[in-house]
């Protein structure tokens, strides 16, 4: 069994229980030869995930999240030899309907009602709207379902009427924000926050130290924590960044990195 103490090293402090969540659901899927299905998780989360199986041969992972280019996924771990299935990721995706002549439904009013019936994020997805079509959508624990349909009866304005349909309905979500090419003198959040918005150091610093700024959907005072691949920085009013890939140094020894950028 890999140890904790063997990998940590690898990863920011406040990743270490993730981690050692990850390792033995890893463990799980390679000694008992059975299969380990993950919770809703973040692009970050995912992608820890990814580097702890590195190149093993003797087990496999496989993501679903509903939706074509799903932030939130459920991961199973399994052994190489076993068939994974659709049935096997325990998700349904539930659809709200509005008359969109009157009301809107929007992304947050949804994750609201959600989070006020005392759901976890972990146990549900993405959450797509289109207001054309006058529907909402969410990807979620099949388990989750009966407690959804009794507790929640409305959501704003509108009736929660709802009904579960077919991952092959599942609504196109919008390409949000465009892959911007940023040159970094480091990775520390604080700078990344700063180049990332055109703002000064003093301007980033503020937004972080006042609890402004998420990493991974978690609020994040760390001026120097240093931002990994695939971290998701959210900026109150500012909005939000995504680190894509890291390209080495310019001759001035400047960071080079492309984000996922969506300014609001």
């Amino acid at each position: 069994m890999v140890e904790l103490s063997k990998v940590g090293q690898h990863f920011d402090q406040s990743e270490q229980p993730f981690v050692a969540k990850a390792l033995d659901w890893i463990e799980k899927a390679s000694q008992e030869y059975t299969l380990c299905l993950t919770p809703f998780l973040n692009p970050r989360e995912a992608h820890i995930v990814s580097l702890l199986v590195g190149d093993r041969t003797d087990i496999k992972i496989e993501a679903e999240g509903c939706f074509d280019r799903a932030e939130k996924k459920r991961l199973v771990i399994a052994p190489a030899f076993m068939e994974i299935g659709k049935d096997d990721f325990e998700m349904v995706l539930l659809q709200v309907t509005f008359a969109k002549k009157f009301v809107t439904l929007r992304h947050k009013d949804l994750l609201g009602a959600l989070l006020s019936a005392g759901l976890e994020r972990s146990v549900f997805g993405d959450i797509v709207t289109d207001e054309n079509k006058g529907l909402a959508q969410v990807a979620i624990d099949k388990r989750q379902v009966p407690y959804v349909l009794s507790q929640i009866d409305a959501i704003g304005k509108v009736t929660a009427d709802w009904t579960e349909v077919s991952f092959n309905d599942a609504l196109i979500k919008e390409v949000e924000g465009k892959e911007e090419f940023l040159l970094l003198s480091s990775l520390r959040l604080d700078t990344v926050v700063a180049t990332a918005f055109n703002l000064s150091r003093q301007e980033a610093k503020d937004l972080v130290l006042s609890g402004f700024v998420a990493v991974n959907w978690a609020t994040s005072n760390q001026l120097d924590r240093i931002i990994r691949s695939k971290d998701v920085i959210s900026v109150r009013k500012k909005g939000r960044i995504s680190l894509q890939s890291l390209a080495g140094h310019s001759k001035r020894d400047k960071i080079k990195a492309v984000f996922q950028i969506i300014h609001r």
